[in-house]
């Protein structure tokens, strides 16, 4: 017996079926269920006692509870965000090294508009 077959009678708790919810909701979010799916699939889900009640649940679906997921592309660090998180040590150090280095914050607002602009 192999050891998926085992854990499908594994009981599962609140944070397994909040996990499961959650995917649940991103996949309708993303357009995978329609209403009524969506919400017989969450009366499953809150009905769930097993890992293998969880199971037919997603059996049609991208992802699974307890599946290692992909990171989503919001969650990915954005390089702009880099940049603009050092541009005020950049600024700082012009302000200490250069004389009329406080010029260099007026740098900030453009840069910000620069990168974030054309979204």
């Amino acid at each position: 017996m192999n050891g998926v077959k085992e854990d499908e009678g594994v009981r599962i708790g609140t944070a397994e079926r909040e996990e499961a919810q959650e995917l649940l909701s991103r996949q309708f979010s993303e357009g995978r269920l329609n209403p009524d799916e969506f919400s017989e699939r969450s009366a499953a889900v809150a009905a769930a006692v097993t890992r293998a009640d969880l199971a037919p649940i997603f059996a049609d679906l991208p992802a699974r509870p307890g599946e290692h997921r992909t990171p989503d592309i919001a969650h990915q660090r954005d390089w702009r965000a880099v940049v603009m998180a050092l541009i005020p040590l950049v600024a700082l150090a012009c302000t200490i090294v250069v004389p009329h280095g406080w010029l260099a914050w007026l740098a900030l607002p453009v840069l910000g508009l620069l990168l974030y602009g054309r979204r």
